[in-house]
């Protein structure tokens, strides 16, 4: 059986997972990972990985059919550039980097190699996440005109480190709810303008910990997200108006809810929809996998993580201005 070789760039806490993951498949090998920080050189020794330090040269010596890149978003460009110019197909991980223009620059760059360019925007992957898409693609409740996200916590880990910093995070929006705005758009197609409203309550990183944005939708559909860092009291919510019903479900646990107008909601345990759909990670893998094996379609591409940054771009500079501001 043909083997993907893969290369990691960047192998910290998530791109080390990843890593795993793609170890347990047969059709797919990791056989280099590089870090700058030497320390990391145990989690290639966990995969029986060859090490760098530089990822150019692991490029330059390594015989890899595709790159997984874990680095801190603010530095995706420079290594999807090499990785594209070296002829090798590239699994990102989200948010696919800070501005627009280095998107673009990066969608450029793979589709003139002829590699291939994911963006691991999980999230619409996770159980109860995907079973709401499912309810809604079965036209059961009619099309979605609305929806509105809660994700508020008090998250310390972007207290220290490269998370601090905005030229390397990007934001909470970009480190963090690009996943929310991604998942939003799967429900609501492509968006039109975001108004957005947000501050630094605890001073603790360069840029927000609180923010409020309505999005509108090329469709007519209506997205509302509340995202914090510095709630001391966390919440996770979910709830999608359609035609003809409507979701609700808790994110990463509790329960999804659905009914149709004037009907007995239906309820799915977090349980079940984990048992139907499995680990997302390993779905996401598996779809660049046979994306690049087989020319399967993928569930996700470079210009989905263009999007979800395109709306936090639009968020920022709504903020500046004061006013709605352009999807660019």
């Amino acid at each position: 059986m043909e083997k993907l070789r893969f290369g990691v760039i960047g192998i910290g806490g998530m791109a080390a997972a990843l890593a795993q993951r793609l170890q347990q498949f047969d059709d797919a090998v990791v056989v280099a990972a590089s870090d700058t920080n030497p320390e990391r050189k145990s989690a290639a020794d966990e995969l029986n990985a060859s090490f760098y330090t530089d990822y150019e040269q692991m490029l330059q010596k390594e015989d890899l059919d595709a790159v997984v890149i874990g680095t801190p978003c603010g530095l995706h460009l420079e290594p999807t550039l090499a990785a594209a110019q070296a002829g090798k197909h590239i699994f990102l991980e989200k948010p696919m980097e800070i501005s627009v223009e280095r998107c673009d620059r990066m969608i450029r760059s793979a589709e003139e190699a002829g590699v291939k360019l994911m963006v691991g925007q999980v999230l619409r992957l996770f159980p109860l996440f995907q079973k709401s898409l499912d309810i809604i693609a079965s036209g059961e409740i009619g099309k979605p005109k609305a929806i509105a996200v809660t994700r508020a916590g008090y998250a310390t880990v972007f207290h220290s480190g490269w998370r601090v910093k905005r030229e390397l995070a990007g934001g909470m929006l970009l480190e963090t709810n690009v996943h929310e705005l991604d998942y939003m758009r799967t429900v609501l197609g492509e968006p039109k303008q975001v108004y957005a409203r947000m501050f630094n309550l605890l001073g603790k990183m360069e840029y927000e910990d609180v923010a409020y944005l309505v999005i509108d939708f090329e469709n007519g559909g209506i997205g509302d997200l509340e995202a914090s860092l510095s709630a001391a009291v966390g919440e996770y919510r979910v709830h999608i108006i359609c035609e003809g019903g409507a979701i609700a479900h808790g994110g990463f646990g509790g329960n999804l809810r659905w009914a149709r107008l004037g009907e007995k909601e239906t309820v799915v345990p977090v349980e079940e929809a984990q048992q139907q759909y499995g680990d997302p990670y390993v779905r996401e893998l598996r779809s660049f996998v046979d994306w690049v094996l087989h020319d399967k379609p993928p569930i996700f591409t470079g210009w989905d993580g263009r999007q979800a940054v395109a709306m936090c771009e639009a968020a920022y500079l709504s903020q500046e201005r004061g006013v709605p501001v352009a999807v660019p």
